[in-house]
């Protein structure tokens, strides 16, 4: 019993200091969302994004979109977006995934290449109904939804860069989620793009222009993303889990062993109880 009850201590150890020993500290891919910092300006697209169409992808848009994208990338010190070639022949849908994937990679996040039937179903119904995506009971990530923006580099720069209190016109802007200087949802958009909480992580994604009746927007758009997968035990972002599974193996030890240690302690007392035994029978006829 010693010995089980002395490896139960060292996982307890182990759970509480993984607990500090493995907290992720705070940087680009895992921002202090109220306090992030990214002075991009009067974004260029919103004056050079002007087409009837949707999406607007004339040149001038996608050009100050990407400008305004790289701004923002550079006052966090990372390197610019050049897109490629076959960039304008992919769909909305596809665009946005390539982006936030380069906002991935960029902070050495691994990228979600593999999409999801079920979340890209759940993108699509929510991008109809102009709403973030539902994520299923068995996945751990989340989604983002934006609508009334003229092309995907305009809206990952939204979700990435001018998702806080302040960049939504000094408050009551963009991000629907952020009302209030240090609302839950201020920052929400990124932390959604910058998931890191999973497993085999798919994603979904979907824009349409076909809006549900009661959804009245001016560009008459949606976007929709999401990345999910199952819950990563090991993940950084994950550690009071793996603390708590290690803290419930040791107790579980712990009362396996003392439960057992009880058993044999009432078999020697029932033995002394009994006496010894008879001596053996002897006699033969």
């Amino acid at each position: 019993m010693k010995r089980v009850v002395i490896v139960a201590m060292v996982l307890l150890l182990i759970a509480g200091s993984s607990l500090f020993l493995f907290t992720p500290t705070q940087s680009p891919t895992s921002p202090p969302v109220h306090d992030l910092t990214i002075p991009a300006g009067d974004p260029n697209w919103e004056t050079a994004c002007h087409s009837a169409l949707i999406p607007d992808t004339a040149p001038a848009c996608m050009r100050a979109a990407l400008f305004d994208l790289n701004l923002a990338r550079r006052t966090e010190g990372l390197s610019q977006l050049t897109l490629p070639r076959a960039f304008a022949t992919f769909n909305q849908a596809r665009q946005i995934v390539y982006l936030a994937n380069s906002e991935r990679s960029i902070r050495k996040l691994p990228t979600v290449e593999e999409s999801s039937p079920q979340l890209d179903h759940l993108a699509r119904q929510a991008a109809t109904q102009a709403r973030d995506p539902s994520i299923p009971a068995s996945m751990n990530g989340g989604s983002d939804w934006a609508g009334n923006f003229p092309n995907a580099i305009v809206v990952v720069f939204m979700w990435m860069y001018e998702d806080g209190y302040r960049y939504t016109n000094g408050g009551g802007g963009s991000n629907l989620d952020c009302q209030a200087p240090k609302a839950s949802g201020c920052w929400g958009h990124r932390a959604v793009i910058l998931e890191d909480s999973s497993t085999n992580t798919r994603y979904g994604a979907a824009f349409t222009t076909q809006l549900a009746p009661s959804q009245a927007l001016k560009y008459a758009d949606s976007y929709t993303l999401e990345f999910a997968g199952a819950p990563a035990l090991f993940a950084l972002g994950n550690t009071s889990q793996l603390a708590y599974t290690i803290v419930v193996i040791a107790l579980l030890m712990i009362v396996i062993s003392m439960v057992s240690w009880f058993a044999r302690r009432h078999r020697r007392r029932d033995d002394r109880h009994m006496g010894p035994p008879p001596p053996p029978d002897l006699s033969w006829s």
